[in-house]
């Protein structure tokens, strides 16, 4: 089944473009029509009035000289002028004098002109007249009517035909107006077409590819701008998502290779030896355990990363969080000692237990490479804009090749850079991680004075 076209968008603005201008000039048309009729009924009704008085005064002035009004003739009047001076007073209408072809009594107005239509008088057209009928002031019974005859008003007859003119010319202009539309609409649309072909050849193998700008700081721009930087946050995404697969699957070699190794072995021989049994058991319960704290790493640096872990905003003393370390860190290592330096009044607004994570990842790396007894040395103060918290040991440091990839990921300080060191590689990389997201940073160095490890946050 064939799908139906449909409308550019150059057509529908082509097409409403034409339809709200005609809309505006027939309205217009209508409101000039209505005020053009309404000045010539008022000239009109100037006109009648006019010669009204002027037939009442010829009347007046007929009657005063001792005149009978039967005898009352007005002479000569406008040719498109009709008048009828007629006597009410014997209770019917006695024509005193007319100049109209066919007799019309119609119904007394004000000095303000009327409207009035008939069908079919006479042997002619409809009528359709303006007129005014009122009697003189000093004979009531004397009914002077003066009309106008439309049917025959040439300038009545324009005005009233006017919008039928103008419509008439309106179409033509309006096709042409259609035109011109369509092509400015399609010159403006012209970008955006160019930005949906572009488009069509981005995908996930090369978001890098942006939409060209024009450079012209109109919204054609700024929807250029808005989705290519769309673009570039789904490559982060796409990034941090193929080095999440890279990071699982290189880090997962090595446990699924020993723990296959140690099954194999089993099946084969080792189910019948008990030392073998066991140890082959804790191996795997071993790189088991070490597959899960790798897998919960990076799902909760991808998290952090992507921002579905945002950090809180709480006011607390430093004391509070040195206090709940200090509870902790006989659990890790009895022997282990941290002296702490710092203004007891000295006051942070950060996520509490990120900030917590982050000095315990410390606490644990340099456990992992440090002799024991384990001496740290915790100091923090608060400077112009920011806090900053180092904590040093008495370990060997680092060495100078391995200050660059301290907080790589995977990355260890052991010469052979294996398991046997502890970890797995990712604990300074996520207290980067964790820092960057509070808005901090996080860097790595050798105390002067113990010349062991050194690693200092700083916070806003």
């Amino acid at each position: 089944m064939k799908s139906k076209k449909k409308l550019s968008i150059s057509t529908k603005l082509a097409f409403r473009f034409t339809f709200i201008l005609s809309a505006v000039v027939i309205l217009l048309t209508l409101i000039f029509h209505r005020v053009q009729l309404a000045d010539l009924n008022y000239q009109r009704s100037q006109e009648l009035n006019l010669s009204t008085s002027i037939t009442s005064k010829a009347y007046k002035n007929y009657i005063n000289k001792n005149h009978n009004h039967d005898s009352f003739s007005m002479g000569r009047v406008p040719k498109h002028l009709t008048y009828t001076v007629y006597d009410i007073s014997s209770g019917k209408n006695k024509i005193i004098a007319t100049n109209a072809e066919e007799i019309l009594f119609l119904p007394l107005t004000s000095e303000k002109a009327k409207i009035y239509t008939q069908k079919s008088f006479g042997d002619t057209k409809d009528l359709k007249i303006i007129y005014v009928a009122y009697p003189i002031d000093e004979y009531p019974s004397i009914i002077v009517q003066t009309w106008i005859d439309l049917q025959n008003d040439s300038l009545y007859t324009i005005r009233h035909n006017m919008p039928r003119m103008i419509l008439a010319m309106l179409i033509p202009i309006l096709v042409i107006c259609y035109f011109i539309a369509w092509l400015i609409a399609k010159r403006i649309m012209k970008p955006v077409v160019k930005m949906t072909e572009a488009a069509k050849h981005i995908s996930s193998s090369n978001l890098d590819s942006l939409i060209p700008l024009k450079n012209n700081g109109d919204e054609i721009d700024q929807l250029a701008m808005t989705f290519n930087d769309l673009f570039k946050r789904l490559k982060i995404d796409f990034d941090r998502e193929r080095q999440f697969t890279s990071d699982v699957s290189h880090e997962l070699k090595t446990p699924v290779a020993v723990i296959l190794g140690q099954a194999n072995l089993l099946r084969r021989w080792g189910k019948d030896d008990p030392a073998q049994l066991d140890k082959s058991i804790g191996t795997i319960i071993s790189e088991t355990k070490s597959m899960e704290a790798i897998i919960q790493n990076l799902l909760q640096m991808t998290r952090i990363e992507s921002g579905r872990i945002l950090p809180s905003k709480e006011e607390f003393l430093l004391s509070e969080l040195t206090s709940k370390i200090q509870q902790e860190l006989p659990a890790l290592d009895n022997s282990a000692e941290i002296n702490f330096d710092f203004d007891d009044s000295l006051k942070i607004i950060t996520d509490f237990e990120l900030l917590h994570q982050v000095l315990m990842i410390v606490i644990s790396n340099s456990l992992k490479f440090c002799p024991k007894p384990l001496v740290l040395n915790f100091k923090a103060a608060s400077q112009k804009d920011s806090i900053t918290i180092s904590i040093s040991d008495n370990g060997p440091g680092f060495k100078e090749s391995t200050l660059p990839h301290v907080f790589e990921r995977f990355y260890r300080g052991d010469d052979a850079h294996t398991r046997s060191a502890g970890g797995s590689g990712l604990g300074l990389s996520i207290a980067q991680t964790i820092v960057e997201s509070l808005g901090g940073t996080i860097t790595a160095s050798n105390d002067e004075m113990t010349k062991g490890a050194k690693l200092t946050v700083s916070l806003p």
